[in-house]
């Protein structure tokens, strides 16, 4: 059975702001006060690097390290995971622009940091992100995304799977005469991981609409409905291998036009979120700020 996840420690070193800085936690919640510029969310920023990624800020691991560090950052953690206690450590060894993500856990190097989801799913809303609702699909994807990982940790690695099918179908393409037998297995490939990653998003989907409709009632936040649009819309009542098939034969069937237009013209990829205000009927991007903060909240 899964342990509750809780945070007992965390060190940090040349992150942000702070040269150094320990802190002593325990299961009890943790409210941050302070002047503007004191520091707090980088202390959650720390915290978000405690999952794969680049953190809240998607910041470039060479600003995180703080202004003159010689090195890189680093942030430790002791926490109660999902399997136990455990250690982590992360950071980079220098403060160069394209430095990579270094993990330790319990001390031994880690081959990836996807191995932080055996341990604990980190998830966070901001303010900033009312943008979420104004902003590109892609952004609204990557949220949706980081929902579904901390249900299903294999989704990360499905979706980095197919952008590389993706990608070197687009490279073949982009050759003129691709070789057909390659050329298929790539698309196969891809309507299998891609079909994996819609399903997964759309059961995300499902469940939020459950928490909705259970919680909406009396609450003082707006009730939303959500879907997925962009990708075999109204087709997802059939059954997973009826909708690889018919994946396998948009690609095969695009192949001319995405080879003019240099990449995949159909896909989960090009998937959208949408968001409406339920007893407005409004969709969400219409809403004023405050309202879409409320939709964050709620």
């Amino acid at each position: 059975m899964p342990h509750k996840v809780s945070l007992t420690r965390l060190k940090l070193s040349d992150f942000r702001n702070y040269a150094a800085l320990s802190l002593d936690l325990d299961t009890r919640h943790v409210v941050l006060t302070g002047e503007n510029g004191a520091g707090k969310t980088n202390l959650m920023e720390a915290v978000s690097f405690l999952s794969p990624g680049r953190g809240l800020r998607r910041a470039a691991y060479a600003d995180v390290a703080r202004v003159g560090a010689e090195t890189g950052f680093s942030v430790f953690a002791e926490l109660e995971g999902m399997d136990g206690p455990v250690e982590i450590g992360t950071g980079t060894a220098g403060a160069d622009e394209g430095q990579t993500r270094r993990l330790r856990l319990n001390g031994t190097t880690a081959k990836t940091v996807d191995e932080l989801l055996d341990h604990l799913r980190v998830l966070w809303l901001t303010p900033a992100m009312d943008g979420l609702f104004t902003g590109g699909s892609g952004d609204r994807r990557r949220f949706l995304d980081r929902l579904v990982l901390s249900l299903d940790p294999e989704h990360g690695r499905r979706a980095t799977d197919y952008e590389r099918a993706m990608r070197s179908r687009n490279k073949l393409l982009s050759e003129g005469r691709p070789d057909p037998v390659w050329l298929t297995g790539l698309e196969r490939q891809m309507a299998e991981l891609g079909i994996a990653m819609a399903l997964a998003r759309q059961e995300m989907l499902g469940l939020l609409a459950g928490l909705v409709d259970r919680n909406h009632e009396g609450g003082v936040f707006p009730a939303a409905d959500l879907a997925l649009s962009g990708f075999l819309d109204g087709e997802w009542h059939r059954p997973a291998f009826d909708l690889e098939e018919q994946y396998l034969e948009m690609m095969k069937n695009g192949r001319y036009r995405d080879a003019a237009a240099g990449h995949a013209l159909d896909g989960p990829h090009r998937s959208d979120l949408l968001i409406r205000h339920r007893a407005k009927n409004m969709e969400a991007a219409r809403a004023r700020p405050a309202n879409r903060r409320r939709f964050l909240s709620a």
